[in-house]
């Protein structure tokens, strides 16, 4: 009955022993360090918007351009534009005209952001600020005047406002730097100054009729990329 015991006992140790052993020449995983996200940016991306073009080529009311850029942070685009307007618009009883240069400023994320040509599906905000004139001539038609209606013209010299936007929209790698796509806009919380209160701002350059709040906006544009970075193979 001892021997059996000791036995057990002896059969035991050994076990413990070569589970000890075992356990210390297993070879422990060791852990894969995540690379580090590289946010230097590759480079700047320029372009215009198409539908401005048109509109000027095309039309007598409307004469303006946009130019608008970008630089890439990672996943992350710092992004501008800067543009020009004049609009003129027949009334019933006279015509409104306005001019002025804009610019926006903001930032867009990618949601596209494992894609290697950096094409974009993205979101984003902007900030826009405008300086501009404009002016109302109208027929006053309600004085006791019998046979004439009297011309009349009221002006603002030096307005200037300011707006908010969410942006949404595509960039795509047609060839080599050559990009297209399109901007959505949603157009928000527009204020100006500087008006005369005889005359309130009715159209303001780069965000469109003061009275639509909010307002929407479109554009359709074509970019080349100047790239001073090569992207990095994407680890997946």
């Amino acid at each position: 009955m001892h021997s059996t015991f000791r036995y057990f006992i002896s059969i035991i140790f050994l076990l413990l022993i070569c589970s000890f052993s075992f356990s210390q020449a297993k070879e422990t995983p060791k852990k894969v360090a995540k690379p580090k996200k590289d946010f230097a940016p590759t480079g700047i991306r320029v372009g215009t918007d198409l539908i401005d073009l048109g509109k000027t080529f095309a039309g007598k009311t409307f004469k303006g351009w946009e130019v608008n850029g970008d630089v890439d942070f990672a996943n992350y685009y710092l992004a501008a534009d800067i543009g020009s307007w004049s609009k003129k618009i027949v009334l019933s009883n006279g015509e409104y005209s306005n001019g002025g240069n804009y610019f926006r400023i903001g930032a867009d994320i990618n949601l596209l952001g494992k894609d290697p040509d950096k094409n974009m599906f993205f979101f984003g905000f902007r900030y826009g600020r405008s300086l501009f004139h404009e002016s109302l001539n109208y027929l006053d038609t309600t004085s006791n005047k019998i046979y004439v209606a009297a011309p009349y013209q009221v002006k603002n010299a030096n307005v200037s406002g300011g707006w908010a936007e969410l942006t949404s929209g595509l960039r795509v790698k047609i060839w080599k730097g050559l990009w297209m796509g399109y901007t959505a806009r949603i157009k928000f919380a527009p204020g100006t100054k500087g008006n005369d209160p005889s005359l309130a701002t009715y159209d303001m350059p780069g965000y469109g009729i003061i009275s639509n709040k909010p307002w929407w906006g479109f554009n359709y544009q074509v970019f080349w990329r100047f790239a001073w970075k090569k992207n990095k193979p994407v680890v997946k």
